[in-house]
């Protein structure tokens, strides 16, 4: 993991705010390397939903402590664009993926991070045809 950049897609984050290993040691290796977490500003809105949903107020808490060690990128005219072109060339050969992970895939592309996730399938269209990196703190 030395030196490698990553940013958190919400299944492991909330791995990591539940303290499931073997994510949540990942994570402590990982930040006491890197000094902080980074995350896309749709994985800040999933587990606030998520929470609010169900009025986890508690879970709602550990996340928000999260947060102050946490840089959460937000969707900007190059991400924008990266997944607009992830989305054409997806659509053209008939192999698209959901919205959210179409612009997360671009938000590590163009910070150049590698994404740390569990649901390597729902990204594995866009790995095939861009240089996105992907590990998985939840399979180590």
């Amino acid at each position: 993991m030395a030196g490698k950049l990553c940013l958190i897609d919400t299944d492991i984050l909330i791995y990591i705010l539940k303290r499931k290993e073997p994510a949540y040691q990942q994570s402590r290796e990982y930040l006491g390397e890197h000094k902080k977490f980074t995350i896309s500003c749709l994985s800040y809105y999933e587990c606030l939903r998520g929470y609010r949903a169900v009025e986890a107020t508690k879970r709602l808490e550990v996340f928000r402590e999260f947060l102050a060690i946490t840089e959460v990128l937000y969707l900007d005219e190059a991400i924008l664009e990266k997944a607009g072109e992830i989305y054409g060339f997806l659509k053209r050969k008939g192999l698209l993926t959901g919205e959210f992970d179409i612009l997360i895939g671009a938000t590590a592309l163009v910070h150049d991070l590698t994404l740390v996730t569990n649901n390597e399938k729902h990204f594995m269209r866009i790995q095939e045809h861009f240089p996105l990196k992907i590990t998985n703190w939840a399979n180590v």
